[in-house]
């Protein structure tokens, strides 16, 4: 939902665009995160990561991010479309594999990279 989180900042802002979520679903990006094997600090990389879960910075996320939030004490800004409410494509991982340079190669003839 990366599209959708540059046009809620451009709309909270004042811009002249509108969110619009196809009816057919819309790809549902997680961003995940995680602790390196050999961190230098790998107490405070445990701690930094507890953090990143908690309701205040997954409200931040939200907040300042214009990005999602699942946890259930998070509180979607007023004016966004509830995430109950968009309907997320399902995921089919071993079928984007096998199609993969099908899809590159449409990707690039759409968008001219």
């Amino acid at each position: 939902m990366a599209a959708s989180t540059t046009c809620s900042k451009s709309k909270e802002s004042g811009g002249p665009v509108e969110v619009a979520y196809p009816t057919e679903g819309t790809p549902l990006v997680v961003g995940p995160n995680g602790i390196f094997k050999n961190a230098p600090n790998p107490n405070a990389a445990r701690l930094f990561q507890c953090y990143c879960f908690t309701p205040q910075c997954q409200q931040l996320i939200v907040d300042f991010g214009a990005l999602r939030s699942m946890h259930p004490l998070v509180k979607e800004k007023p004016g966004r479309t509830p995430f109950r409410d968009i309907k997320t494509m399902k995921e089919d991982p071993a079928g984007v594999e096998q199609a993969s340079e099908q899809i590159k190669a449409r990707y690039s003839r759409l968008f001219g990279v």
